[in-house]
């Protein structure tokens, strides 16, 4: 009776047993794993800061010349929306910040 029941003991502990044997095995042959690439970050592109060259302004529309670039009210250069145009200046708007932008005389002449 003592040998059945110490038979029936090791048949029950045996999937644990098996389970705790088969973790601490392992492949010699496996390779080890690779750490995960590095995600590599965008890079920065460098922002122009915009420059007001010219301006016209008519009865029906006006339009502004910011890095060689020609934009009405409205329009997007780079992250900047232009919102207005005046005679001597335009105003940008760049995530909620206002930007004033006015024309250089000196590079006029």
């Amino acid at each position: 009776m003592k040998h059945i029941m110490t038979a029936c003991l090791a048949l029950a502990l045996l999937p644990t047993l098996a389970c705790a044997q088969a973790r601490l095995l392992r492949d010699p042959f496996a390779r080890p794993a690779l750490p995960a690439p590095a995600v590599a970050a965008e890079p920065e592109v460098p922002q122009v800061l915009p420059e007001l060259r010219a301006v016209m302004v008519g009865p029906s529309r006006a339009l502004a010349n910011i890095n060689g670039q020609i934009l009405a009210v409205g329009e997007w250069f780079g992250d900047y929306q232009l919102i207005k145009v005046e005679e001597r200046g335009v105003t940008l708007t760049k995530r909620g910040v206002k930007s004033v932008l006015v024309l250089n005389e000196a590079s006029r002449k």
